[in-house]
């Protein structure tokens, strides 16, 4: 499976051997191979989503500095409904929604909605414990609802929610926090638009200014929020809609671990434009308290700045990137992180790591936005990539249903993914007696 963690030479991996995840059994078995495993352990960092619960657990039996592993916030970080609940009982906005075990309860619900379910006033269905939107959709009738109450991607799930769906701009607040003490990385506008046949295609993020008005409500907000769901250490990375009607923030997800746009992408980006990273932030909350508490509250930015993905709209054979060659004629273009290869397939793009990702930087923020527009122009107009088209492939967008299995095969395929997920990215941090440039190492769990 995807990592976004494997950018450190690891010492020692720890394998949890069962293809079902339980974060219960797997602290029983991996704990006491932390405690005897020669180093003293510094750190329990979870970098993915189905890594939280268990990092906790870890860090609670090896005593090191953690989040509430047991009682009402043990499950606020991972699991959707467990952190509105946390957020709605603490005062703030919380989404609407409602937690359905069964078909009829699901649409007695959306029958009671007022006004009806429509095209107009969608809702959305969300899996309790999904990952990277896995399992979201918007729900417009009735009859879309019970055709995906029954598809594949709902086949094994016990309960889903049905939230209500915000229209307007969402916006991500990337945090590291230390002993309850929040700072803010960065806060980004997330450009999602109808595309590829889904209607949340990523086209990039684009950085606020953290002295405007509407972010400081958006970071005041999303620091309460953090409180609310027992964020005391680490990494989080909070999704928000701003109700315009309301004028004020509400959270849709928080994810307790770092950003999945960080190494190669956004950590050039963020150290551009702030001389900081998310990564670094996070280390610095558990290892360093001097670095951490030197860093501000919120940060203040050099520059705007911007991430593009390279969206592609059909498969083929990839022949050259004119897109590219405009782009880094751009007075705002900063770099590439490009992973495309010419002569080879490439496949329709809905999810996961684009091929191309473009940095922005300007200071003049209506020179970024002309420039960003331009690049999304290309892509729309297909002059981004030169794409010959192949016969025999088969798009992502089929792959990527295909893959799923059949109905009651879904689950168990993303029960052994969480636990392979947690292998590739539960980063150990450990203090070693073994005399290496930076005097740690890293373990990581399967």
């Amino acid at each position: 499976p995807f990592c976004n963690s494997d950018h450190a030479d690891i010492y020692k991996n720890i394998t949890f051997n069962s293809w079902t995840p339980n974060d219960s059994l797997a602290t029983e078995e991996i704990c006491p191979q932390l405690r005897n495993g020669g180093v003293p352990i510094a750190a329990i960092i979870p970098t993915f989503d189905p890594a939280v619960h268990l990092a906790d657990c870890l860090a609670a039996c090896v005593g090191v500095r953690g989040n509430p592993s047991q009682g009402p916030l043990a499950y606020a970080r991972w699991n959707k409904w467990a952190m509105s609940e946390a957020v709605r009982k603490a005062g703030l906005r919380s989404v609407k929604e409602e937690k359905v075990s069964t078909w009829s309860k699901a649409e007695d619900y959306l029958q009671s909605l007022n006004p009806p379910l429509s095209h107009a006033n969608p809702v959305i269905f969300k899996i309790l414990e999904g990952s990277s939107s896995r399992g979201v959709m918007k729900i417009h009738s009735l009859k879309q609802a019970k055709e995906a109450w029954n598809s594949k991607d709902y086949a094994l799930v016990k309960s889903i929610l049905i939230q209500e769906c915000f229209q307007g701009k969402e916006y991500v607040i990337d945090s590291a926090s230390r002993d309850g003490v929040h700072k803010v990385v960065m806060v980004y506008h997330e450009d999602l638009r109808p595309g590829n046949g889904i209607w949340n295609l990523y086209y990039g993020f684009k950085t606020m200014d953290p002295e405007d008005q509407k972010t400081k409500a958006i970071i005041d907000y999303a620091n309460k929020v953090l409180d609310a769901a027992g964020v005391q250490n680490g990494a989080s990375d909070m999704e928000v809609f701003w109700i315009e009607e309301e004028g004020r923030p509400c959270v849709t997800d928080l994810n307790a671990r770092w950003t999945a746009t960080m190494w190669h992408d956004g950590l050039a980006l963020e150290k551009a434009l702030a001389g900081h990273d998310q990564i670094t932030a996070t280390i610095n909350a558990y290892l360093d308290s001097d670095a951490f508490n030197a860093m501000p509250l919120v940060p203040s930015l050099q520059q705007h700045g911007a991430l593009i993905f390279s969206n592609v709209f059909h498969t083929g054979i990839l022949r050259s990137v004119p897109g590219l060659v405009v782009a880094e004629k751009l007075p705002s273009y900063l770099s590439t992180y490009n992973k495309a290869i010419l002569g080879n397939v490439i496949k329709k793009f809905t999810a996961g790591q684009p091929p191309i990702t473009i940095l922005l930087a300007n200071k003049d923020k209506a020179v970024l936005d002309t420039d960003y527009e331009r690049i999304i122009d290309l892509e729309y107009s297909n002059g981004f990539f030169d794409i010959t088209p192949s016969t025999g492939e088969t798009s992502l967008t089929e792959f990527h249903l295909g893959s799923q299995g059949l109905r009651g095969q879904r689950w168990p395929v993303l029960a052994a993914s969480s636990v392979l997920a947690i292998a590739a990215v539960l980063a150990l941090v450990a203090i070693s007696r073994r005399n290496i440039p930076d005097g740690t190492e890293y373990l990581t769990i399967e």
